[in-house]
């Protein structure tokens, strides 16, 4: 069975010499993970963390790898580093929008206070207006707040005997609908 990607001693944008790829893929030179020059060639993200951004260039190869956990083959666009252009810096009107955003994930709809972490995008509330508004005791947000419990441990035991009895109920409806009691097998 022969290498989907073998080796090939090609010409290179990066390199006045031939260099060894992988081939070609959309007309460029494919690279296997670690054989790229770190100091000719970067990915958008090692860009951006040296302060720099492609500025309009196009790729001038790809990288290749085997991402486990989605199981399958990712392609990333190399750029040259000495054709990158510096970061645009930041305009006051732009920060002002970035702040304004992220104080709104954090400020409670209820209450209005801004706290220092995001909220949970489904209520955007905090903790104390999540107790105040009163959830049901089976809501699976009691695992995640911080206070005063809503129910002791007798209220817990018997708001559970409630539920298995409302569930019996629910299944000996079901098979009377069906035909049958609930302690009789189906047939």
């Amino acid at each position: 069975m022969a290498r989907q990607h073998p080796w090939v001693l090609a010409a290179v944008a990066w390199s006045t010499d031939r260099e060894f790829t992988r081939g070609t893929w959309c007309g460029k030179p494919l690279l296997s993970h670690g054989i790229a020059p770190r100091d000719k060639l970067a990915t958008r993200r090692q860009l951006r963390a040296q302060g720099r951004r492609p500025g309009g260039q196009d790729p001038a190869a790809f990288l290749y790898f085997r991402c486990r956990k989605a199981a399958k083959i990712v392609y990333a666009d190399l750029y040259l580093i000495e054709h990158a252009k510096p970061v645009r810096p930041m305009t006051p009107a732009k920060e002002a929008a970035l702040d304004k955003a992220m104080t709104a994930r954090r400020t409670c709809r209820e209450c209005g206070e801004t706290g220092w972490a995001e909220l949970p995008r489904a209520h955007r509330t905090c903790e104390p207006c999540c107790y105040s508004a009163g959830l049901p005791p089976d809501s699976y947000l009691h695992d995640y707040l911080i206070g005063e419990p809503t129910l002791n441990a007798i209220e817990h035991a018997e708001h559970d005997e409630r539920n298995q009895h409302a569930r019996r109920l629910e299944l000996a409806a079901r098979a009377g609908a069906a035909g049958t009691t609930a302690l009789e097998p189906a047939a």
